[in-house]
């Protein structure tokens, strides 16, 4: 009995200081909010993978496809991202994209898998990967482990940021599934990047549906991962462990890549159906299954439905089935993995057509909102290096330069695989036992990179527009296998009175350093961590990294709730609080002025249109300004003048890079 009292008073004693104590010296809980949005956000992109996983297996198991844990995974969860995305064109294209319908659709998905067990097979299928990769590191030294981890770990942190450094996050990766659930489907707006083929803009359609932008993020990253993977499977298992730890320092040396990886961007996902398209349609070659070339036809699809640049992934695979004898066999098989391929794309182009009246919108056929200015506004022919043979010649030294690159900040691709360009190039010029796995796989991606090279040259030469070294990546990170062999083969270099294996390892190790280094430092100016936990809000991270952006939230949020906002020389429009307009190629005020004539008459047909309001991006008109005077001429600057003379300004942002004015 006494114990009984003694228990009750210490209880009591505890809760009377507990108390007095708190509501004296009350806790700081306001990063709570940042935490659990955290916590929620890592849970959405579990689902969503986890979801994934479920259908991509359950796929590949229907084809009768059996491959080993690793394959299984990697293959299941890079066709189940696939077909979330073509789901959410299913849902959009029925204008049911709400975030409750989605929400429940999703969670609907993850009770049936985990009744399924596939939580188990998940986890099994993970072991066997995560003990296949533990054996391999067991063979790297400590500086290889850390370089490859350091780089792993700084990606992922930089996915829990929000993604406001992200330039074409906020121009369409995210702000066109956000304009889905605005919607509450496809809408026929005037934007052109909404309608590239978008897989990746509706697979995060589902994480901002469940009030997660950020796992959108970490779905990119996911890509990356499963790409990064597959090539390290690839090299390990056709050649050897020494091969795959070269192949992943390899993308750990390409400067933009922790940091690209880690937006909501679509270069992830054409990297890995790439890459993943090449590696069955090998293992197909070897084997002869035909499973593996259906599977092989999806990966292509899906990576036709990411951008309009993936034609190089069936071109690739339809060559290579072609070069087999017997010819009509080939044909034959070629056909074959062509429907495929087609049945699984088409849904993109379809609603281009059926929407935009062109599948290629806006190329080609033009389409709603495109006439003959646009295309050439767009294309701007005849500003790229044109056929200058020192030019073309000096590309791959320029392209790593990148001082003329459009993106410079996301195609750092470093030096490293153009010093060992020769070695790579002598690797392949050297094969043997053509049929043999190695043989074949070097055939395989020597030909994707020759074709996306060439591709690439024809478009710079012709347009300073396409000079974007990140359209280089799925090409790049899949030639990482024959670069990675041509590092390995130094050791035939060395004589008895030089080390050259040494010499260049050490540039190789510099080149590694620094690029971790200058990761870190990337990182740590932008410190993940603080927004992860909360100490630092959303609205206070965009404000000190995006700094005009976020005061141009603030000054829009002042805006009566029905403005509709006309933007001149702003694409961006993701997170904006009032109806936009982007202007998604800077054309719009030249566009209208070409049509219209006078600045009154374009006026005119802005209130014609319903808006209210014009927002001004003084940067980009600037920027305009000084490197394309042949687009902003004196007279067009004299227009937009007496056009601003007529609005009634009403903000401006406190760093004069926004104005706001209203139309009268």
């Amino acid at each position: 009995m006494k114990r009984g009292f003694t228990g009750i008073f210490v209880s009591l004693w505890a809760g009377i200081v507990l108390i007095t104590y708190y509501v004296v010296q009350k806790p700081d809980l306001s990063a709570l909010t940042g935490l659990l949005d955290t916590i929620w956000t890592l849970f959405v992109a579990t689902l969503l993978l986890f979801n994934s996983y479920g259908i991509g297996t359950r796929i590949l198991h229907a084809l009768g496809v059996t491959r080993d844990a690793a394959e299984r995974l990697l293959f299941g969860m890079g066709i189940g991202l696939g077909i979330l995305g073509l789901l959410g064109l299913g849902v959009s294209a029925l204008q049911l994209a709400n975030a409750p319908f989605l929400s429940t659709l999703q969670t609907g998905l993850t009770i049936f898998f985990l009744l399924a067990s596939d939580a188990k097979r998940l986890r099994n299928d993970l072991n066997v990967l995560r003990m296949n990769l533990h054996l391999a590191f067991s063979q790297y030294g400590l500086l290889t482990q850390l370089a490859i981890v350091l780089t792993a770990a700084f990606s992922f942190l930089l996915t829990l940021v929000p993604p406001f450094e992200a330039f074409d996050a906020l121009l369409y990766h995210l702000a066109q599934p956000a304009a889905i659930l605005r919607d509450g489907g496809i809408r026929a707006l005037d934007n052109v990047p909404f309608w590239f083929p978008n897989l990746t803009e509706n697979v995060y359609l589902w994480a901002l549906a469940m009030q997660s932008e950020r796992a959108a993020q970490i779905i990119h990253l996911a890509w990356g991962t499963l790409s990064a993977l597959l090539l390290w499977h690839w090299s390990a298992k056709v050649w050897n462990a020494a091969i795959g730890r070269k192949v992943l320092l390899l993308l750990v040396s390409i400067p933009s890549l922790t940091m690209l990886a880690s937006w909501a961007y679509a270069d992830m996902a054409l990297v890995f159906y790439a890459v993943a398209a090449l590696y069955t349609l090998t293992s197909y070659r070897l084997g002869a299954s035909p499973p593996l070339l259906i599977v092989t036809g999806i990966f292509a699809g899906l990576a036709m439905g990411v951008k309009y640049t993936s034609f190089v992934v069936p071109s690739t695979c339809g060559l290579l089935l072609l070069f087999h004898r017997p010819f009509k066999s080939a044909f034959k098989q070629a056909v074959q993995f062509s429907l495929i391929a087609l049945l699984i794309a088409i849904p993109w182009y379809a609603r281009n057509a059926i929407v935009m009246d062109n599948p290629f919108y806006p190329f080609v056929f033009g389409g709603r909102y495109w006439d003959d200015f646009l295309s050439n506004w767009y294309a701007d022919a005849g500003t790229g290096i044109g056929w200058n043979a020192l030019q073309v010649f000096m590309l791959p030294l320029n392209v790593i330069l990148g001082h003329r690159d459009v993106t410079f900040f996301d195609g750092r691709l470093g030096p490293l695989f153009l010093i060992l360009a020769p070695l790579a190039v002598w690797i392949l010029l050297s094969r043997t036992a053509r049929d043999s796995a190695q043989s074949l796989s070097l055939l395989s991606i020597s030909l994707f990179a020759a074709l996306s090279f060439s591709a690439w040259t024809l478009g710079v030469i012709n347009s300073s527009a396409l000079w974007q070294a990140r359209l280089l990546l799925p090409a790049l990170m899949a030639f990482a296998i024959p670069t990675a062999l041509g590092w390995d083969s130094l050791d035939t270099l060395n004589t008895s009175k030089l080390r050259i294996s040494f010499l260049v390892n050490a540039m190789i190790a510099v080149i590694l350093a620094l690029t971790v280094f200058e990761n870190g430092v990337f990182v740590l100016k932008r410190n993940p961590l603080a927004v992860a936990f909360g100490a630092q809000t959303r609205g206070q991270y965009i404000a000190r990294i995006a700094p005009s952006y976020s005061a141009l939230i603030e000054d829009m949020s002042a805006l009566p709730v029905d403005a509709h906002v006309y933007s001149l020389f702003e694409p961006r429009s993701y997170d904006l609080p009032r109806s936009v307009q982007p202007d998604a190629i800077v054309s719009n005020f030249v566009h209208d002025l070409y049509r219209y004539q006078t600045p009154e008459a374009a006026i005119a047909y802005w209130k014609s249109q319903g808006y209210t309001h014009v927002l001004v991006y003084e940067t980009g008109l600037n920027f305009l300004i000084e490197t394309r005077p042949d687009r902003m001429t004196a007279a067009r600057q004299n227009a937009l003048h007496e056009t601003l003379q007529q609005l009634e300004l009403i903000s401006r942002t406190p760093d004069n890079v926004y104005s706001i004015y209203q139309i009268p």
